[in-house]
């Protein structure tokens, strides 16, 4: 059971701030600036900051993993270690972009897996 009922505005900022990013990889803008702008200048609502920090901090954390992998992929060894590890992360950048959104519906804090917590 919810400790607070959250209201229904607030649920849908946190479900949009978990799906921003995918939207930012289809209009081309990076996944970075929609949970910026949402942090900065969405609801200030404690639950929807909270949310919009957490998707921020695995976009963050997931960008420089790429780029780390993909100065690592520039050696031959290092190719055959990064394209797994690309999947993998990959995949837990979508699982956790979904688990959030899934977890703010229900007006619960979801916190990302493996991420640097930067804000």
């Amino acid at each position: 059971m919810n400790p607070r009922p959250f209201e229904e505005s607030e649920r849908t900022w946190a479900v949009v701030v978990h799906l921003a990013p995918l939207v930012g990889y289809f209009l081309l803008i990076g996944q970075i600036l929609l949970p910026l702008a949402i942090l900065l200048w969405g609801p200030k609502s404690a639950f929807v900051q909270a949310h919009a920090k957490e998707s921020l901090n695995g976009q963050v954390s997931y960008t420089l993993y790429a780029l780390v992998l993909l100065l690592l992929a520039l050696t031959v060894v290092g190719l055959l270690v990064a394209v797994p590890w690309g999947f993998f992360l990959l995949f837990l950048m979508l699982w956790n972009m979904v688990q959030g959104a899934l977890a703010a519906g229900r007006g619960e804090v979801y916190r990302y897996a493996l991420i640097l917590r930067f804000f």
